[in-house]
């Protein structure tokens, strides 16, 4: 008499699809958990100590419809808290470790005519290193906006997620330097 192959075939069919299940589960969740652990590890998310600027009232209203819209990550990098003394929440954001930080009511600076100035989704920055990373301003708004990025990070990155809600919310000058239309 023949042995029958149909308990082999049907423990078959039923072993495969559970164990492609089971391992895709375990992927998304080693996945998940490494991306967890790389914001929660890797990163120093305790307030930033920054530099508060000194604002008249309506440059005090901009500043603050643009912090409370800025997004809860910009080029991957997430939302830090600040500290450093009163409207500092209100006046300047932080992202990543090391921080980006962003100042709205920033020094302005002046540019010549022939200064390289660069067109980020509508809004006019100019670049200046500044020690390990670089320095960004905008040229363009009623109220300047800074932007230090530290090396670790590719500053157009960041200034491409921040540009958008600075063009929405910091109304842009009457007059801008020659490069910037």
């Amino acid at each position: 008499m023949a042995k029958s192959r149909l308990p082999a075939v049907v423990a078959t069919a039923v072993a495969v699809p559970v164990a492609a299940v089971v391992g895709v589960l375990v992927f998304n969740f080693i996945s998940s958990a490494a991306d967890g652990d790389r914001f929660e590890a890797d990163w120093d998310l305790s307030p930033v100590e920054v530099e508060v600027p000194t604002l008249g009232d309506e440059e005090a209203v901009v500043c603050l419809a643009l912090t409370s819209s800025v997004p809860e990550e910009v080029a991957g990098l997430p939302a830090r808290p600040v500290e450093g003394g009163d409207h500092a929440a209100e006046f300047v954001v932080a992202f990543g470790d090391p921080a980006v930080v962003a100042t709205c009511g920033a020094e302005p600076v002046e540019v010549e005519d022939t200064e390289a100035v660069f067109g980020l989704n509508g809004v006019c920055w100019y670049s200046d290193e500044d020690g390990d990373g670089e320095r960004w301003v905008t040229l363009d708004r009623e109220v300047p906006v800074g932007v230090d990025v530290p090396g670790d990070y590719q500053a157009l990155d960041v200034l491409n997620g921040l540009s958008p809600v600075v063009a929405d919310k910091v109304p842009a000058a009457e007059d801008a330097p020659t490069g910037c239309s």
